[in-house]
């Protein structure tokens, strides 16, 4: 690639050759030149630094025949144009901002009409310009003030004007540096780190996220504050082992070379890897597909293992940047060959201590945890250097396991000691099984994290629980729950079966067997840890898409479990499953769908008194109102109240209380000669829309069109018709961003979109058709997948349910409750579930004879006819 020089003597003999062309037209045709053969360059694999630094020598030319151009109109002495920030390192993208400094000697020397001589030209370039103009006295004054102009500053470059100017403001800036720079700029970064996440996001920012370049930078800034001078290269070395330095040189090199390609990609600036993105970035960067995984799968392994290096090493550079050296008297010998210094493990003998007794490589993070300590820097690179002691013969040692099961027993520090075992390589070399997630991606929009890092959010959501000061029913539980243990061990290998990438359930039983074979726990244990293993997901897959009024269905479920340990096991391993997926999986509807599953099980397992058959359920419950009715109600509106509930399924009165049925029946008596009556009701998590009316065609799509044209969020929807053709539907939403309560303005409007299309004045098709514009601007731009449909005949004896799981769209709702009416089918209750924008909706139909459909023919043809309806 030419160097800044050429390119600019380029520019200006280009220039010189077209006078009568514009100034903006010449610059326009050499960026555009410039860009262009720097594309192809990086296609054709130049590195990412290399790439970076012949961006801002374009850069430099462009700017400075601008300048050049804005002299000619007359400038005194006195100025400087410095580059900041990233176009100052020299370190750009194709379409990063280029910050320009103005300094001047004097506040008289500023020169408005020249400034704008020397941007102009670059704005109409299509420059992201900023720019600032100061005097030297006014930039020192923003040192202790304001942190990105000072960090923008510590990377000044010279581009023209008086190089002395330049040279003292560099002086004056460096010199009146503030002593606390360095811990602002280690504060800063741990602050960003805690707001933007782990590393091992599944659509990170290269820039600005834990282990991305915004690290690098921040620990560039930080050497040349403490040693007060501006070149850094030299300085790394001070704070930084040789092959520490390599390390964080490759990832520098890599996250650029991924930068570049983002920025290429999608033809401006941008520095997430979003879901949609990875494939295209994963081969434009040459990844390709090998075996069953994908080519985006391994470009993102190479991208985490690259910035959990990076993310370590800035950390441990602001370590040794920060630390006070002193020689402390204050050491504790904890056993032989190890002592406490100053709330760190050291080891005076160095690999010997684990070369001499290997089982220490575990025992060591027992140490810690018990003990409170850290591992010293020194004591976690004689680990890594030690990981080959962790063979077969340890992995089957049954003092081996005695010490693990007892950090998973620790009512403390449980989940940070796994943590920190699995970043330094003893979690994976102890349990192989784990260690093949390491940084395992998930391609998906489910999922938040890589497999390795979700299962320890997992732990340290699931710890958290004993910690938190709010009471709760998952505290409860999980202060009552006796093998923490092997709750712990069970989320540890919940997910192993991913590393496989075929069916993980059926192929994590098949590891965990071996692995609890080769630890040789006890049988039960055994069987406690494979069980939560197996049917990890089945309690949210229940909650979430099943009738928890069904007690044959909760019945079925309780068989299940040999004890109420276990059933609390999986209760709280469910819940730390889901809160680790991504941010708003766990909601408190969520969370009271489980818990209602939990403890209706728990009733069913311990009295079985919920066994009844519905009718009679029904019968008795009827009866009971009736006779705490009499005497308190006229005998007609009692009357009343009997024909309703008889008019309708048992199910009806098994999932309602008697003033929700009161509530109910006066709301059918209110609608009268009306089309449609709407009642809204307000709960602490939701707002319960009731909706009466005459049955007609495709209702239940209708009132779905109505509530999703008016950004509605449907939970859940029970559908109710009696005998005599009335329809009682009971939606369960929220507000489009989740709030509980719709506003007033928004129940009138669904009021008026329900009155227009059950009295057939506008069809819902048209409705929607009307407000999909709008939509259209909100969609996300997501990988179109083919849609799921899964049909149970075993659930319930009195419905066939279809569950559909497809990529969530507005007014999904009503385009599924519609090809289902189609096909002639009637929808009893419709049970909604959305999380990272996939939706998984179950159905609880029957056909128009009100059977449920046992034909599998017949439900083949269901299947295939949806899967079209839908996938059109």
């Amino acid at each position: 690639m030419s160097s800044g020089m050429n390119l600019a003597g380029e520019l200006a003999r280009r220039r010189a050759r077209s006078k009568d062309e514009p100034l903006r037209a010449v610059l326009g045709d050499f960026w555009a030149q410039q860009i262009g053969r720097l594309r192809q360059a990086h296609a054709d694999g130049a590195g990412g630094a290399e790439t970076a630094r012949a961006i801002a020598a374009a850069v430099d030319a462009v700017v400075l025949e601008a300048y050049a151009d804005a002299l000619q109109q007359g400038r005194e002495e006195g100025h400087s144009l410095v580059a900041l920030g990233g176009y100052g390192r020299q370190e750009m993208s194709p379409h990063s901002d280029i910050d320009l400094l103005f300094l001047f000697a004097k506040e008289k020397h500023k020169d408005p009409a020249f400034i704008s001589g020397v941007l102009h030209p670059l704005w109409d370039v299509g420059f992201d310009l900023g720019h600032s103009s100061r005097t030297v006295a006014e930039a020192v004054r923003l040192l202790r003030d304001d942190l990105e102009s000072c960090t923008a500053m510590m990377d000044g470059r010279f581009l023209a004007g008086d190089r002395g100017l330049f040279e003292e403001f560099q002086e004056r800036l460096y010199k009146r540096m503030p002593r606390s720079m360095v811990a602002t700029l280690q504060k800063r970064c741990r602050t960003r780190s805690r707001r933007n996440g782990t590393v091992q996001l599944l659509e990170p920012n290269v820039k600005e996220s834990p282990g991305g370049l915004r690290d690098i930078h921040a620990l560039e800034w930080a050497l040349k504050a403490h040693s007060r001078q501006p070149g850094v290269d030299s300085l790394w070395s001070r704070h930084l082992d040789e092959q520490d330095v390599k390390t964080l040189e490759r990832g520098r090199e890599f996250l650029w070379w991924v930068r570049h390609e983002l920025h290429f990609n999608v033809g401006r600036r941008g520095d997430v890897l979003g879901h949609e993105l990875k494939p295209e970035i994963a081969l434009g960067l040459g990844y390709e597909d090998r075996g069953q995984e994908l080519a985006a799968e391994g470009f993102m392994r190479d991208y985490y293992l690259h910035a959990r290096a990076v993310h370590h090493l800035v950390e441990l550079a602001f370590e040794r940047l920060t630390s006070r050296r002193r020689v402390s008297h204050r050491s504790v010998l904890l056993e032989p060959g190890a002592m406490a210094v100053d709330g760190e493990i050291v080891l005076p003998r160095g690999k010997r201590y684990f070369a001499d007794k290997p089982l220490r490589l575990l025992s060591i993070f027992h140490l810690a945890q018990v003990k409170k300590l850290r591992l010293s820097e020194e004591v976690q690179r004689t680990i890594g250097a030690s990981l080959h002691l962790v063979d077969d013969e340890l992995r089957r040692s049954a003092e081996a396991r005695d010490i693990f099961m007892r950090i998973l027993r620790r009512k403390f520090r449980t989940a940070a000691t796994l943590r920190r075992m699995h970043d330094l390589g003893v979690l994976g070399a102890y349990l192989p099984e784990f260690g093949s997630l390491t940084c395992l991606v998930q391609y998906d929009i489910y999922h938040l994290y890589t497999a390795d890092e979700h299962t320890l959010v997992a732990l340290d959501n699931l710890e958290a629980l004993a910690h938190t000061d709010q009471p709760s029913n998952l505290k409860q539980v999980f202060s009552d729950l006796e093998r923490r243990d092997l709750l712990f061990l069970s989320l540890l290998l919940h997910d192993i079966g991913k590393s496989r990438r075929q069916d993980h359930i059926v192929c994590g039983i098949e590891m965990a067997t071996q692995l609890l074979e080769r630890l040789n726990l006890p049988g039960e244990d055994r069987r406690f840890v494979l069980f939560l293993v197996e049917h990890h997901q089945d309690m949210v897959v229940i909650a979430q898409r099943r009738d928890l009024d069904d007690y044959k269905m909760i019945a079925e479920f309780a068989r299940l479990f040999a004890s109420m340990e276990w059933l609390k096991a999986l209760y709280l391993l469910s819940y730390a499953d889901l809160s680790a997926v991504v941010s708003d999986a766990w909601t408190d509807w969520q969370g009271a769908l489980l818990w209602e599953l939990y403890y209706k099980t728990s009733e069913q397992f311990q009295s079985g008194m919920k066994t009844f058959e519905d009718k009679q359920h029904a019968r008795q419950l009827l009866d009971q109102y009736l006779k705490r009715l009499r005497g308190v109600w006229p005998a007609l509106k009692i009357a009343a109240f009997q024909e309703h509930v008889e008019q309708l399924p048992p199910h009806y009165l098994l999932a309602y209380e008697q003033d929700q049925v009161e509530l109910h029946q006066s709301l059918l008596e209110r609608l009268g000669d009306k089309k449609v009556e709407v009642e809204f009701i307000e709960h602490p998590g939701h707002t319960e829309i009731l909706v009466c009316s005459q049955d007609q065609r495709q209702l239940l799509a209708k009132i779905c069109g109505s509530l999703a044209v008016n950004d509605i969020n449907i939970l859940r929807a029970d559908v109710h018709t009696r005998d005599d053709d009335m329809v009682l539907d009971i939606f369960q939403v929220t507000d489009v961003d989740g709030s509980p309560v719709l506003p007033d303005w928004k129940k009138a409007r669904v009021r008026e979109r329900l009155e227009e299309v059950v009295t057939l004045r506008l069809k819902a098709r048209e409705l929607l058709e009307r407000y999909s514009v709008q939509w259209d601007r909100r969609k996300h731009k997501t990988q179109e997948r083919t849609p799921e449909v899964g049909i149970e005949n075993q659930v319930s004896d009195r419905y066939t349910v279809i569950d559909v799981s497809m990529q969530d769209e507005v007014g999904l709702l009503y385009k599924i409750t519609h090809a289902l009416a189609e096909l002639d089918l009637d929808i009893h209750m419709a049970i909604i579930n959305t999380v990272a924008r996939r939706a998984a909706d179950s159905f609880y139909v029957v056909d128009d004879q009100g059977r449920k459909i046992v034909n599998y023919e017949v439900l083949e043809d269901v299947r295939q006819s949806l899967i079209e309806k839908l996938g059109a």
